[in-house]
């Protein structure tokens, strides 16, 4: 019966309730062009929209109408997108990744510089894209400081670490990656408190502070180079 069974659901594109792999039905020509609704939206200027409410209502479901109602969103894709205050955070810093990223095309000098240098600016452009947004980010860490949330801070921070480090060197998975990604996540996590408390709107003081704590680390990363060498007899 079970080859049966999978022949007919083949054939037919059903199955029972459950059943994953169902064959594209063939649709009329008026349906064939139909375009998905979340196709037709764009993420980013919700995830933005959002962002600029949550700076005063929180990251909540009220943040969100209000961001929905302004970009046309429909309010219940924007719900099924982000259900609770930590899948918004969790879209924003996404987000937030991708765009620091864009310093790379748009610096022609970028190829230039050291590691470190590459670093700091991936990272103070992150800051920088984020300042508009200040107080959202701050509202942000408070929900991702929560004990149930703790996680998925973390789980962030190592996920712009590692957007970081991929962008300026190859994408290793040795013990440079178990090594690199915590030290640059600890200097991320530690300059973001110090970015939030400066009223500095150039942001001169938190790249210091920034620079100060990559070149920390990299000194550090060249130490447990030397350890490693000495613990394989190299």
């Amino acid at each position: 019966m079970g080859r049966a069974y999978h022949a007919w659901k083949t054939r037919t594109g059903r199955g029972r309730r459950g059943d994953a792999a169902i064959r594209p039905v063939d649709l009329p020509g008026s349906q064939r062009h139909f375009t998905p609704m979340e196709n037709l939206t764009d993420r980013s200027l919700l995830i933005d929209a959002l962002a600029s409410h949550a700076a005063f209502d929180g990251w909540t479901q009220s943040a969100l109408r209000r961001a929905a109602e302004e970009t046309g969103t429909p309010l219940a894709l924007a719900n099924d997108w982000f259900p609770d205050a930590v899948a918004m955070i969790t879209a924003h810093s996404h987000l937030a990744d991708e765009r620091m990223l864009a310093v790379i095309d748009d610096d022609p000098g970028f190829a230039e510089p050291g590691v470190t240098d590459k670093l700091h600016a991936i990272l103070s452009r992150r800051l920088e894209n984020a300042a508009p947004a200040r107080e959202a980010v701050r509202r942000g860490l408070s929900v991702l400081a929560l004990p149930q949330n703790l996680y998925t801070g973390t789980r962030l921070t190592w996920a712009t670490a590692d957007a970081a480090w991929n962008a300026v060197g190859p994408a290793d998975r040795d013990f440079n990656h178990i090594t690199k990604r915590p030290l640059l996540a600890g200097v991320y996590a530690a300059t973001l408190p110090y970015w939030l408390s400066s009223n500095s709107e150039d942001m001169d003081s938190t790249k210091r502070f920034l620079d100060r704590r990559l070149r920390e680390v990299v000194r550090i990363f060249g130490r447990l180079g030397g350890f490693r060498k000495r613990m394989m007899g190299a």
